[in-house]
């Protein structure tokens, strides 16, 4: 039997064939009907059902029943649409509730639940995104990384309660402190950081006087017994004048931060007072293990340099103070490495333009760490200035002859020999004949000629070896099949070092 369905709007049949969609029982009792009129019932504009009036009689259907049909029809479908609506507003609200579940658990695993900071997760997803959307649109970008000064201590002394109650308590003030750009972050322990978008160098700086004014101006927590008043070490970085990337940029601010945390940690020299030497030899032994975390090879060659300097200074009859002076800044003199990226120190062949000029940097970045601890002063100015050359072709300033701290100028003769007779991953070493003829021949160029006499009659006069590399292979690994260019290039007039 064949039904002809469109009584309600539709062009085209929605059953061709009844009995294919009618069960066995329906199908007997339909085999009788010869002729029907059937109603789409519309829901989202599908047809999902219809309303049929069946004949035994071809075109017997009467005009009232077509009319009963329909009404019939938009009654049921405007059933349908309040059920739709329904089970619409059903699925927005689990949808919705979802969502909320989902933001929450989110929160959850981005805030440090003990002062509501963001926490390291976080932070560095941020940094990373921000970096890069300031690297697109060329704007500044800063970071600050910030240690809570004896937290231990306060633990130690007033409780875990009331420790925990200071790092709430500075949360607070860090994050009034911000604007609504920033992003504060507690990275764990007594570790905090800010995220500044569109702030340069001199607003991080700014940023940090007004913390350390406000810690300083009252109490961070209050006993029945103390006043307890906060101190924080602060080190700063960002985008471009930190580096160009989260891991060089963090570099900068840790080594900043360290630095920063030395000198409030005391190593300070009071007016009239005899230089504590002890002192400054456990903190040439703190940074210098510091270094060698980072690079082993640069930590042996610093003590290598800084022996024999103190040799070559003491033969230039200088005072016990100045050999000090120049053995601490050969132990020290690569310490701004901390803040070069490990790609670049631990390279195995030459550097290409952009490394070296990013290597070069160290000179100033190891300046930075110690002029800030008293009795380094002059030690920094030695770091600084390592690379000058005695004819003003060096770097960072391009310093000529006695601008040149003396200290620096032994130095630099000292290096360079340590450099050309010492095994690399990326070279051979020379031998010390062949090393000393190059001293000799930058002499009043690269070196000061004064200096380089005292070195040749340093070295000629000590055993064979004493100076030279002597560290196995198991520190330096095996040798690369691509070595690195000669330390001295054909035509050159500066010996090449790292």
């Amino acid at each position: 039997m064949t039904m002809i369905a469109g009584a309600g709007g539709s062009e085209e049949p929605i059953v061709e064939n009844v009995e294919e969609s009618l069960s066995i029982s329906e199908t007997r009792s339909f085999r009788l009907l010869r002729w029907a009129v059937a109603l789409p019932v519309a829901a989202a504009a599908t047809a999902v059902s219809a309303f049929v009036l069946p004949s035994e009689i071809t075109f017997a259907v009467l005009a009232g029943e077509l009319a009963l049909l329909g009404i019939g029809g938009v009654i049921a479908e405007i059933a349908l649409y309040r059920t739709e609506r329904r089970l619409t507003q059903e699925r927005n609200q689990v949808r919705t509730q979802w969502l909320n579940q989902r933001a929450e658990l989110l929160e959850v695993a981005t805030r440090d639940e003990l002062t509501q900071l963001q926490n390291r997760r976080f932070y560095y997803e941020r940094l990373s995104a921000e970096l890069t959307r300031a690297e697109m649109k060329n704007e500044a970008l800063s970071i600050l990384m910030i240690d809570v000064d004896d937290l231990k201590a306060i633990n130690d002394e007033f409780g875990h309660l009331i420790g925990d109650k200071v790092l709430r308590s500075f949360a607070r003030i860090l994050n009034s402190s911000s604007d609504e750009r920033h992003v504060t972050a507690r990275l764990g322990g007594d570790e905090f950081a800010v995220i500044m978008p569109g702030a340069d160098r001199r607003e991080a700086e700014l940023f940090s006087l007004q913390l350390w004014q406000k810690l300083a101006d009252a109490p961070i927590c209050e006993t029945e017994h103390a006043s307890i008043y906060l101190g924080v070490s602060i080190g700063s970085s960002g985008y471009p004048w930190g580096g160009s990337t989260v891991e060089e940029i963090t570099h900068w601010a840790d080594t900043k931060l360290y630095a920063n945390k030395l000198e409030r940690k005391g190593f300070k020299q009071g007016r009239g007072d005899r230089r504590d030497d002890r002192l400054a030899a456990a903190v040439v032994e703190v940074l210098s293990t510091a270094l060698d975390v980072r690079d082993k090879m640069t930590h042996r060659h610093a003590r290598r340099v800084a022996r024999t300097a103190a040799e070559v200074a003491r033969s230039m009859q200088l005072t016990t103070e100045n050999v000090s002076e120049i053995e601490y800044a050969a132990a020290l003199h690569d310490i701004g490495k901390i803040g070069v990226a490990d790609s670049i120190l631990r390279k195995s062949a030459s550097l290409d333009a952009d490394e070296w000029k990013e290597m070069r940097r160290h000179s100033e970045l190891g300046y930075q760490i110690l002029k800030g601890i008293d009795f380094f002063q002059n030690a920094a100015e030695i770091v600084y200035a390592h690379h000058e050359h005695f004819d003003g072709t060096g770097y960072p300033r391009g310093l000529v002859g006695e601008e040149i701290p003396l200290g620096a100028r032994v130095f630099a003769v000292v290096d360079a020999y340590d450099a050309m007779t010492s095994r690399r991953p990326y070279r051979d070493a020379i031998p010390r004949d062949e090393a000393l003829a190059e001293i000799a021949g930058h002499s009043g160029t690269q070196f000061d000629p004064k200096v380089v006499q005292a070195f040749l009659t340093v070295v000629r006069r000590s055993p064979d070896g004493f100076y030279e590399e002597n560290e196995d292979e198991a520190l330096f690994g095996p040798r690369v099949s691509a070595p690195e260019a000669p330390m001295h290039k054909p035509g050159a007039q500066t010996l090449v070092t790292r």
